[in-house]
């Protein structure tokens, strides 16, 4: 497998991803709080709006890098 597939399914796999976080994260917050509720992950719902918006920002960091890497391969 070369590089060129490799950045192809990362990067399916980095966009599907972003989607659904993005997703899950709703302006509204009850909306938050009865998505995530049968996880008990967070303790509050603007806890959880800051855990996510975290994550969404990484997610379009790594996007970013890996299209970055991507140009630069196929320049090279």
């Amino acid at each position: 497998m070369n590089y060129m597939t490799i950045f192809g399914i990362l990067s399916i796999v980095l966009n599907i991803v972003l989607i659904l976080v993005i997703l899950v994260r709703s302006p509204n917050e009850q909306s938050l709080q009865e998505n995530l509720a049968p996880f008990k992950l967070f303790e509050s719902s603007s806890r959880a709006e800051k855990s996510i918006d975290k994550f969404i920002q990484l997610l379009t960091i790594l996007y970013f890098l890996l299209a970055l890497l991507y140009v630069i391969q196929s320049y090279f």
